[in-house]
């Protein structure tokens, strides 16, 4: 690590838990006195703490129950944890010491200041604190820590010390809380859209001023999807409207959030009991519209599908009649599952608004979390039948498995001011097996299941949300998957392998809403030998994330979102790198390819891929596989009408064409392409048709006449054209399946480039996180733009007072003129060649050289290779520049690179020592 003498914990600088993790790694003496110790930091030290004694090294930690901050919880996990020893500074003295002392057979580092034992003293806060390393002051640090550590007010931990102390802690804690009124009592205060919903409803009202009946607003749990639905209805002026879904539970906390939105309409639940279908706005069970024409003839303005991604359920079908008359708003968390996920044909592709779970914890929106991965060896999932529900229950419902889960769980605690834990479970008799279990070791626990009435399920979400209540664990089954608010969790547990990257986030959702008193969820997940292991780190994983980059395994680095941590046991990562030998990426793409085929009962399509985070993107399929089609018969899975035909037909040339991304700067040439196969005799008129089907991409339309449109078409699809129109024999062989197949590879493309283009999130400069990666189009939208190609491709953009250099250190592949000499001067410079255009006598080369006294800002993003994303380096200011046409310029960073970094920029390019 970098050598600092002092920590503050800005953003992108080092934090006191980096000092804190590297003064662990090789320390064989550790002296900690703080005030205060949380779970939230506790947590994150327990596994370097455990290495330390591991070495044989000793570890004292003194901490005190000054002013009833410190958790009990923290003191039993560090009570805990053998070969550790803690005591507790009690009684009436203040006890305010922030001190870190690290010894190893080098010598001593004392830190001390500010942070005390928790994540905002470790990681988030503004905190200060300075390190002495010289023998003196390290040696009298010692001694005095010795001369607190024998206080007569200084005890050892003990269970009693601990009881005495939990029964003070609570009664402060519960005096300072606010009355408990329930979880589903309305609020009085009129409510108003928050952030999110406020960039939600201005690109919902530009759809439909832009003639569009049909939209989907992808929004992770927590940021205000039905409150949102509730706004729009309101904001679009319809008098009717339909709530859809497929839970009762759903539609009554929607009706309550409509009624403090909407006020003076009528409300009405439809199923489950409830018959109030003549109100304005009616919520209803997607099982009783089957039942109501009465309803479904109604003239409704206004058609909200909850759960949206449940919508190619057969039981959906009887909506269909209604969304061609009412304005549709699917709103979910994710578009993408296993119950058929086709879902965005039902809204014409127009994604309205996206925000998923990592940016929605960036922008503060949602609590950031600490995960855990537990090592997990009680089972051995390779030999369990995955689909024999029964047989992995009974493996799970095992009484040292149950006792591994609640030591693992009171050893990483909670943040708050009562423990609210969620299980999710395999089943059933697993969820009543782990709150049986639970309450026999002394816990307060229930289960819930999916088949329990609402009434009795409210109950316990009632109970969970009680501080004065003992219940602390609800284990559940076919629950809290989607849906239900319960803001009071603070912890959850995955005690079963996930399937689904999707399902884990969905659940991992339901601990991540803003609540007063917490500041970070605890995620305990149980790591075992499964094949799909992976999918849950996979799934914290966020591209442009600004938290810390943690190494999984062999090399395999995440970085999750800004403030959340990743934590992983030592045999946990031993684990993920075996099972990450022994799988490919012709494996990966196999089993996503049956999974999808069975999910749609069809062969899929490239489309079926969009939107997907699960699966892996089209160009890995491409790489693996060369084409879509070749995927297919390697899957057994030839369409009919291609069965008798040789491999090298044309026709599958000319799919293969079709399906790669030409990188096209506007939308015309896949129009034309599309046009070409919905009317092969005149694909003018279908050229024309495209933007009739789709009206979003108007705004890109051009006229074909004399435009560059066709040479693009030609040239893109090559000998698979005859004098403008496809060859012959390409349209004997698709015959009426032209256009599905031109189409289902074509949208995979056009789709994603929408909302590259008109549907991404505007943000600011202030957004970005050092050190994080970025694709061309996220770099423009955080200067309050949407990505334009034909605008936004060079390596020198201005944005106002804000000037964005992408460049990259490999540029061997590129033409002539534009191969540049771009290298790293040591580790805290950049040295950059301009576009040929510029000097230091022209505007353009001026701008940049004299940014800092125009006040003008400079951000550098650096790619490592060709394709590949950049990484955001910071503010850069000019230290010298030379040469003309172009220009040499050497940037000093504000920030070293970190290792992992260097070594990756060492092999895309010369990493030189001069700087």
């Amino acid at each position: 690590m970098e050598h600092h003498d002092s920590v503050l914990n800005l953003p992108g600088e080092i934090q006191m838990l980096d000092v804190v993790r590297d003064g662990l790694a090789t320390a064989d003496d550790v002296r900690i006195a703080v005030s205060f110790s949380r779970c939230s930091g506790v947590g994150l030290l327990i596994e370097p703490l455990r290495e330390v004694v591991r070495r044989g090294g000793q570890v004292r930690i003194l901490t005190s129950t000054y002013q009833a901050v410190t958790q009990p919880e923290a003191l039993d996990a560090l009570r805990g944890l053998d070969g550790v020893e803690t005591r507790v500074q009690c009684g009436p003295t203040g006890f305010h010491a922030k001190f870190w002392r690290f010894e190893n057979a080098a010598g001593a580092q004392c830190w001390a200041g500010s942070s005390n034992l928790s994540k905002g003293g470790l990681a988030t806060n503004l905190e200060w604190n300075l390190v002495r390393a010289d023998r003196h002051a390290t040696e009298a640090a010692r001694r005095q820590f010795d001369g607190l550590w024998t206080r007569p007010d200084v005890h050892p931990i003990s269970d009693q010390l601990i009881h005495r102390y939990r029964a003070e802690y609570m009664l402060r804690a519960r005096a300072a809380a606010p009355p408990f009124v329930g979880i589903t009592e309305p609020h009085a205060e009129v409510p108003h859209p928050n952030r999110a919903q406020l960039e939600a409803l201005a690109n919902l009202a530009a759809s439909r001023s832009g003639g569009l009946r049909r939209a989907a607003v992808i929004a992770a749990t927590g940021v205000g999807k039905t409150y949102l639905a509730a706004f729009d209805v309101l904001q679009s002026g319809a008098k009717t409207a339909l709530y859809v879904s497929h839970r009762l539970e759903h539609l009554l906390q929607a009706r309550r959030t409509f009624r403090r939105v909407l006020g003076s309409h009528s409300l009405g639940v439809v199923g489950g009991g409830f018959d109030e279908g003549q109100a304005d706005i009616v919520f209803a069970t997607i099982a009783s519209l089957s039942r109501r024409p009465d309803l479904m003839a109604r003239p409704f303005e206004y058609l909200v599908i909850d759960e949206f991604h449940h919508v190619e359920a057969p039981s959906y079908e009887v909506l269909r009649s209604l969304r061609e008359r009412a304005f549709l708003l699917g709103i979910t968390a994710t578009p993408e599952r296993q119950d058929g996920h086709d879902v965005l044909e039902w809204c014409d592709f127009n994604v309205a608004y996206e925000v998923r779970l990592p940016e929605a914890i960036e922008r503060g929106w949602l609590l950031p979390f600490h995960y855990f991965g537990i090592a997990d060896e009680s089972v051995d999932f390779l030999r369990i039948p995955w689909r024999r529900l029964d047989e992995v229950e009974d493996a799970l419902s095992v009484e040292a498995r149950a006792a591994h889960v609640l030591q693992s769980a009171i050893e990483r605690g909670f943040d708050g001011v009562k423990r609210a834990t969620i299980g999710f479970c395999a089943g059933k008799k697993h969820a009543r097996f782990m709150a049986e279990s639970f309450n026999r070791r002394g816990q307060t626990a229930v289960s819930v299941l999916g088949d329990q009435p609402v009434r009795e399920r409210e109950a316990v979400y009632h109970r969970l949300a009680d501080p004065a209540d003992p219940l602390e664990w609800v284990f559940v089954s076919d629950i809290l998957n989607e849906g239900v608010d319960i803001p009071v969790v603070n912890s959850v547990m995955f005690l079963r392998p996930t399937e689904s990257a999707t399902l884990f986030l969905q659940q991992l959702g339901r601990g991540l809403r803003l609540f007063p008193g917490t500041e970070v969820l605890t995620v305990l997940d149980f790591v075992g030998h499964h094949r799909s292991a992976w999918l849950t780190i996979k799934a914290l994983h966020a591209v442009s994330g600004g938290g810390r980059r943690t190494e999984v395994a062999d090399g395999v680095v995440i970085t999750p979102p800004r403030a959340c941590e990743v934590v992983l046991e030592r045999r946990t990562r031993e684990i993920l790198a075996k099972i990450a030998r022994y799988t490919s990426k012709r494996e990966a793409c196999n089993k996503a390819y049956e999974e999808l085929r069975d999910e749609l009962g069809r062969a899929p399509l490239p489309v079926d891929l969009w939107g997907r985070a699960d699966l892996p993107e089209l160009s890995v399929f491409r790489q693996t596989y060369k084409s879509w089609s070749a995927c297919q018969r390697s899957h057994d899975d030839t369409p009919p009408w291609a069965r008798a035909l040789p491999s090298e037909h044309p026709v599958f040339e000319f799919l293969r064409r079709v399906e790669a991304n030409w990188q096209a700067q506007r939308v015309s040439p896949y129009a034309l392409v599309w046009g070409l196969a919905a009317r092969p005799d005149e694909p003018e008129a279908g050229y024309d048709a495209f933007f009739e089907r789709w009206p979003q991409w108007k705004p890109e339309r051009s006229a074909l006449d004399g435009s560059k449109t066709w040479q693009t078409v030609r040239n893109k699809l090559g000998d698979s054209l005859r004098a403008d129109r496809l060859r012959p024999e390409i349209r004997a062989a698709l015959g009426d399946q032209l256009l599905a197949e031109v189409q289902g590879r074509l949208l995979y493309t056009v789709n994603g480039d929408h909302q590259q283009r008109h549907g991404g999130v505007l943000r600011s400069p202030a957004d970005l996180n050092r050190f994080a990666r970025y694709e061309r189009p996220e770099i423009i939208r955080h200067f309050g733009v949407q990505y334009d190609p034909a605008k936004h491709n060079t390596g020198m953009l201005w944005f106002g007072s804000d000037g964005v250099i992408i460049t990259k250190l490999d540029t061997s592949n590129a033409k002539a003129e534009h191969q540049y000499d771009n290298e790293f001067l040591g580790d805290r410079a950049f040295a950059w060649t301009s576009q040929n255009k510029m000097s230091t006598a022209n505007a353009a080369g001026l701008k940049v050289v004299q940014h800092a006294a125009r006040g003008l800002a400079l951000h550098l993003f650096v790619q490592p290779r060709s394709h590949a994303a950049a990484v955001y380096l910071g503010r850069a200011r000019v230290r010298s520049a030379t040469g003309d046409g172009p220009m040499r310029v050497v940037f000093d960073l504000d920030h070293a690179l970190p290792p992992d970094l260097r070594a990756e920029f060492s092999g895309g390019g010369p990493v030189d020592e001069r700087g």
